[in-house]
């Protein structure tokens, strides 16, 4: 049986800010590239290992579904499946609601995409072989059961959610034991030892699964962590995500795993790399300098690029900001300022005593030397401080 893993899709995600980016675009031409590769590989098993849909809701979330079938239209007609599980993005009751429509349109008995929200283990014959799915969806306390009054703060919760998971893993290793297949255990979660951090989750909301709690399966495939990686030398593997998410990833090589497994196991895994959204991180302080940085990209209409303007302190940077949007039409987010000369215009002041006004008003002034001030000027100034603050509070003027 030939399965092709994938990840962290995040389909109808849009790239925030003053300057916003739909990226279902990029997706679909993804997903486009997937199943390619679905047809030109016989894949039987389309499989994805959580955070499949950022929009959720009303129309977002219909062209979202609309997009992910139109695109793996050729293979799912061929008889593919899609199995997937919900991660840490996914919201249960659409994953549920959407598990049931997309069911309603296959043939009777015949489940061709498969979404699930709560561990489960289950069998999928195509052409003769079975093999089983162990799926474990990111942890929270309604998919693996954990009642409030025992989850206590958060460090707490998350605690006995990972012991539930290790648990419910351990459970899932013993069913498919009795059935003697070989078992692919998909998951959504961070592990310890991982070289980079789960994405757009807090530490604190995080659940960390321990490597050592993992139990042996014929392969362990995860999402959640965005770059793909292979940790040790088991058959264990971050698959890496759909593409990149911003500028942050601009180094990460978006890839999907496939693999060949028989009755023994696996018989051959090899990894696949996608042609990635291009990003830039771009700094200018001037027209010219936006120019010659679009000059350089290979694909300056299709680069998400996130810009910093260099300019002196006052710069009124509208026109430039226009003619960015004009060379980028992918601009995306709030445009960043760096401005040159604020350190002079606001040194820093020492000495002073914020229990006496008049010591603190007097040392802040004469401190002040890179104001071009004549000595007399400068005396003047001070003269008029000292009168008004031996001025009684609320006198006239």
């Amino acid at each position: 049986m030939k399965i092709l893993f994938s990840a962290d899709w995040h389909l109808g995600y849009t790239l925030g800010g003053a300057n916003q980016q739909p990226r279902l675009f990029d997706q679909v031409r993804q997903i486009e590239q997937i199943a390619a590769l679905c047809e030109r590989h016989a894949v039987d098993v389309l499989a994805i290992a959580g955070d499949v849909f950022e929009a959720q809701e009303k129309g977002a979330a219909r062209a979202a579904v609309r997009a992910m079938t139109a695109a793996l239209a050729a293979p799912l007609e061929r008889g593919m499946r899609v199995v997937a599980i919900a991660g840490n993005h996914d919201r249960d009751y659409f994953m549920d609601t959407a598990n049931v429509w997309l069911d309603a349109a296959s043939p009777a008995g015949d489940e061709r995409i498969i979404f699930r929200t709560r561990p489960e283990l289950i069998t999928v014959a195509v052409n003769g072989e079975r093999v089983n799915f162990a799926l474990l969806p990111f942890p929270t306390p309604v998919r693996y059961d954990l009642r409030q009054e025992d989850a206590g703060g958060v460090g707490g919760r998350n605690e006995l959610l990972a012991k539930l998971f290790v648990e419910k893993m351990e459970e899932l290793r013993k069913q498919s034991e009795e059935q003697h297949l070989p078992t692919v255990l998909m998951t959504h979660v961070t592990v310890s030892g991982t070289t980079v951090k789960a994405h757009r989750i807090s530490q604190r909301d995080d659940v960390v699964i321990p490597r050592g709690g993992f139990p042996s399966f014929e392969l362990t495939v995860i999402g959640h962590i965005h770059k793909p990686e292979q940790i040790g030398s088991a058959p264990f593997y971050y698959v890496g995500g759909l593409d990149r998410m911003d500028v942050g990833e601009k180094l990460y090589e978006p890839r999907v795993l496939l693999a060949d497994i028989g009755p023994e196991g696996v018989r051959d895994i090899t990894s696949l790399v996608l042609e990635a959204t291009p990003f830039a991180a771009i700094e200018a302080a001037s027209e010219d300098e936006l120019v010659a940085a679009r000059a350089g990209m290979d694909r300056p209409d299709e680069t998400l690029v996130k810009l910093t303007l260099r300019v002196p302190y006052g710069t009124f940077t509208q026109p430039l900001v226009d003619r960015a949007r004009e060379l980028f039409p992918r601009l995306y987010g709030n445009v960043e300022h760096v401005w040159e000369g604020i350190d002079q215009l606001a040194p820093s002041v020492t000495g002073l005593k914020p229990t006496n006004v008049a010591d603190t008003v007097r040392t802040y002034l004469e401190q002040q030397q890179n104001v071009p001030l004549t000595p007399d000027e400068r005396a003047g100034i001070m003269e008029l401080v000292t009168e008004l603050l031996a001025a009684p509070a609320g006198a006239d003027e």
